[in-house]
C-alpha cells in the first residue's frame, strides 16, 4: 500500500509526541524521586543535628549541674573542727631544780607534768579519756581519766608524773599519772630528746596533741616548762621568757602570771 507524504508526516509527529510524553513521565518520576530523596536526606540530617544538639545541651546541662552540686557540696563542708581542749603547758624535765608538784621532793619523773585547758563553752566529761605517748614506734597509755572526771569551761587539769599532787583549786585540778603498762618507765615518760603526746577521747579518737624535739614541731625545752604565751592561744615559749622572770620556770594549774584561769 502506498503511504502518502502526509500520512508519513502524521506518523512522525505522533512518534515524536509519544517519545516526548515518555521522557516527560521519566522526568516527573525522576523529579519526584529526587524530591523524595532530598526530603529524606534533609529529614535525616535534621534528626542527626537535633540529636547532636540535644546531646551537647544535655552534656552542658549535666556539667553545669555537676559543677553546681560540687560547689554546693564544697561550700557546705565545714572547716576543721577546733579542739575543745589544748595542751597549755608541759614540763618534760622534772629534774629542773624545783619541786613542780609541791610534795617536798624534786624528782625527774614525778615532777614532769602536762597541763590541759578546756577551751569550749561547756563542761567536758573526761571519763575514759587517755593521755598516750609514743614509745618504740607505738602509742602507750600514760594516764586514763577516771569515771566521773569533768573539766569546767576555761578551767585547767594538770597530770603529774608521780608523787603527791597539790590540793585542787576552784579553777584547777591536780592528778597523778596512773600509767601501769608493764616494762615501760613509770610516770608520763616524757623523753628529753623528743616525744609525741596525744589526748584521746573515750572512743580512742584524738582530741589534741603535743609534739616536741624529734617528735614534733615544738622545742624540747629543759630546766623549765614550755608554755603558751599568752595562755590558751599563744605560741609555746620557755616559761621564764613568757613570765619575764628567770626565777619563774613553771606555773602548773595557773596562768603565766600566777593568777587562776
Amino acid at each position: 500500500m502506498h503511504k502518502s507524504p502526509l500520512f508519513i508526516f502524521v506518523l512522525t509527529i505522533l512518534a515524536v509526541f509519544a517519545m516526548a510524553c515518555s521522557d516527560g513521565d521519566s522526568s516527573v518520576d525522576a523529579g519526584e524521586d529526587g524530591i523524595a530523596d532530598a526530603g529524606e536526606d534533609a529529614g535525616e540530617d535534621a534528626e542527626e543535628d537535633a540529636g547532636e544538639d540535644a546531646g551537647e545541651d544535655a552534656g552542658e546541662d549535666a556539667g553545669e549541674d555537676a559543677g553546681e552540686d560540687a560547689g554546693e557540696d564544697a561550700g557546705g563542708d565545714e572547716g576543721p573542727e577546733v579542739s575543745p581542749i589544748v595542751f597549755n603547758e608541759v614540763l618534760i624535765d622534772g629534774a629542773c631544780g624545783e619541786d613542780a608538784n609541791g610534795d617536798g621532793s624534786i624528782d625527774a619523773v614525778e615532777d614532769e607534768f602536762i597541763e590541759l585547758i578546756n577551751m569550749s563553752n561547756a563542761t567536758l566529761d573526761l571519763s575514759g579519756w587517755t593521755l598516750v605517748d609514743r614509745d618504740w614506734g607505738e602509742y602507750l597509755p600514760r594516764h586514763t581519766f577516771a569515771a566521773g572526771t569533768s573539766l569546767a569551761s576555761g578551767a585547767a587539769i594538770v597530770v603529774f608524773g608521780g608523787g603527791e599532787p597539790p590540793e585542787d583549786e576552784a579553777r584547777a585540778q591536780y592528778l597523778i599519772s596512773n600509767a601501769a603498762d608493764p616494762g615501760t618507765f613509770y610516770g608520763l615518760d616524757l623523753d628529753a630528746n623528743g616525744d609525741t603526746i596525744q589526748l584521746l577521747d573515750a572512743d580512742g579518737l584524738e582530741v589534741a596533741s603535743y609534739g616536741y624535739g624529734d617528735g614534733g614541731d615544738e622545742d624540747a625545752v629543759s630546766d623549765e616548762s614550755n608554755t603558751r604565751a599568752p595562755d590558751l592561744s599563744g605560741d609555746f615559749t620557755p616559761h621564764s621568757q613568757a613570765s619575764g622572770d628567770p626565777e619563774i620556770i613553771f606555773s602548773p594549774g595557773k596562768q603565766i602570771d600566777g593568777s587562776a584561769f
